[in-house]
C-alpha cells in the first residue's frame, strides 16, 4: 500500500493591498515596526488611530516587537549570550514588515495579526 502525502503547509502571513492610502498613513505604518513602542504610543494618542491601516500595524509591530524581544531574552540566557547574535536578523524581518507597510500592504502575521485586529474591532 502506498501511503500518500500530503502537504502540510505553515499559516502563511496573509496580505492584502489597501487602495486610497495616503502617502502619510504609509510612512506612519512603516515607522510603526521601526520605533514599536514609541509609534505605539504616539498613534494612541493622536488622531491617527482612526486611521485604521496605521492603527492596525501599529497594534500588529508593538505585538511582534514585544515577542521578538521575548524570544531574544530567552535565546540570550539558554545560549549564554551566543544567541543574541539572531537580533539583527529579526531586525532585518523588522524592516522588510515597514517596507511592507510603506508599499501599502496590510499583512496578518498568524497569531500576532490576529489578536491586533481584535483589538481594533474591540
Amino acid at each position: 500500500m502506498a501511503e500518500e502525502k500530503k502537504d502540510v503547509k505553515a499559516p502563511a502571513m496573509a496580505s492584502t493591498t489597501v487602495s486610497g492610502l495616503s502617502n502619510d498613513s504609509k510612512v506612519w505604518a512603516a515607522l510603526c515596526y521601526v520605533f514599536p513602542i514609541l509609534m505605539f504610543i504616539i498613534v494612541y494618542l493622536t488622531d491617527k488611530k482612526k486611521d485604521k491601516f496605521v492603527f492596525f500595524h501599529a497594534w500588529q509591530s508593538l505585538l511582534a516587537g514585544l515577542a521578538g524581544w521575548v524570544i531574544s531574552m530567552v535565546l540570550a540566557v539558554v545560549t549564554f549570550g551566543i544567541g543574541s547574535l539572531c537580533f539583527p536578523l529579526y531586525w532585518l524581518v523588522l524592516l522588510y514588515f515597514a517596507y511592507q507597510a510603506y508599499m501599502g500592504q496590510k499583512f496578518v502575521l498568524p497569531v500576532i495579526g490576529e489578536f491586533a485586529e481584535k483589538q481594533m474591532s474591540g
